[in-house]
């Protein structure tokens, strides 16, 4: 659905998503608000929501270094349309959500209502809750953070330049969610989940060590020591290749463990 076949009411559920396509949604419906620069302007809204932002700013968000004469009339043009988005008809009094100020605009939204700002938060939770050794609830968070997802963060704008640096923070955070959320399933005893999730952080980022460290206990706690093992020569090949560096401490203390069967490597798995 585009702007034009927007609805005319939304309701309090209304939610603003940057973890996949950029859209606005409720329980009942998703909209796209616009093409790739009506979207850029929506994006950059929303990663300084409840703050002033610039003209400049919201060109340089837009455009880049590539702005053309008309960008102060194209971007009007944009925050009209998304303001009609959101509050369809003349203004009743009531508090707008995109406001115009002397210099800028800004979108009022709480942190609720925006699915990255959940996400981040529901992973901090599921960091601290790890930390202090309540693996399922950790589990849980993590697992609902990672629900967020619909695709790649702001999926359409992955080429535009201009919000790179959001877009790979976004996907940071996503790749570290799903390491953390492996870690909980091992302490939980999830051995073959751990693999799952491990084996797809390395193929998003196969020089990290820690995902494989992680990848190796995961596999040697399924009962597959010669695939852990293997991992390893693998790695270090990778490295010694890529890098020119050995494998880092973890790795071969993980590794010599491994050798020697170290019960440590087996601990009991827990239940919550």
């Amino acid at each position: 659905m585009t702007v034009k076949d927007a609805p005319s009411v939304w309701g309090e559920t209304m939610e603003f998503r940057l973890l996949g396509p950029v859209t606005i949604a409720d329980e009942n419906r998703s909209i796209s608000p616009g093409g790739r620069r009506q979207q850029a302007v929506v994006a950059a809204l929303l990663m300084h929501r409840n703050t002033f932002v610039p003209v400049p700013r919201l060109i340089d968000y837009v455009w880049g270094d590539e702005a053309p004469p008309s960008a102060v009339n194209s971007l009007q043009s944009y925050v009209s349309r998304f303001r009609k988005l959101l509050e369809p008809g003349p203004p009743d009094g009531s508090v707008r959500l995109v406001r115009s100020v002397p210099g800028g605009y800004s979108l009022h939204a709480p942190d609720e209502q925006v699915d990255g700002v959940r996400f981040a938060r529901l992973v901090s939770d599921g960091r601290s809750l790890l930390e202090a050794g309540r693996a399922m609830e950790a589990y849980r968070s993590l697992t609902r953070a990672l629900r967020l997802w619909r695709g790649p963060a702001m999926a359409g704008l992955a080429d535009h330049e201009p919000l790179a640096a959001e877009i790979a923070r976004l996907e940071e955070l996503r790749t570290s969610a799903t390491e953390y959320l492996a870690t909980a399933a091992l302490a939980l005893g999830r051995n073959e989940e751990a693999v799952a999730l491990l084996k797809g952080v390395i193929r998003e980022c196969p020089l990290r060590e820690g995902p494989r460290a992680g990848l190796m206990l995961a596999l040697y706690r399924s009962g597959r020591q010669a695939e852990a093992l293997a991992l390893f020569r693998t790695t270090r090949a990778m490295l010694i290749d890529e890098l020119g560096v050995e494998p880092g401490h973890e790795l071969a203390r993980l590794q010599q463990s491994i050798l020697r069967q170290d019960p440590a490597l087996a601990r009991p798995a827990l239940t919550a």
